[in-house]
């Protein structure tokens, strides 16, 4: 008799266990799928105002991120190669 009481506690507190993880799932994942959204934004905007392409973006998505780091740290940038000369008014 004992053991069947035992059986229905455990029973119970592994179906409230069940809702619990099934409810904490799915609130993790409507914030971090925003959230991954947002971050490739932002990082495709900042690949692009550095010259690249935006597609570079998705590698922030993967465990590869501080490798991209470090080859954007340490590459040349197109935009950098891109001068704007300013002459100044002509008097005269």
């Amino acid at each position: 008799m004992i053991e069947g009481f035992f059986a229905l506690i455990f029973g119970l507190l592994s179906a409230v266990w069940g809702i619990v993880m099934l409810a904490s799932t799915a609130l993790l994942l409507g914030l971090f799928i925003p959230m991954a959204l947002l971050w490739v934004w932002i990082l495709a905007r900042i690949l692009q105002r550095a010259g690249y392409s935006g597609w570079w973006a998705l590698i922030g998505l993967t465990p590869l991120l501080p490798l991209a780091v470090w080859v954007f740290a340490f590459s040349s940038w197109p935009a950098a190669q891109r001068t704007v000369v300013l002459m100044p008014p002509e008097r005269g």
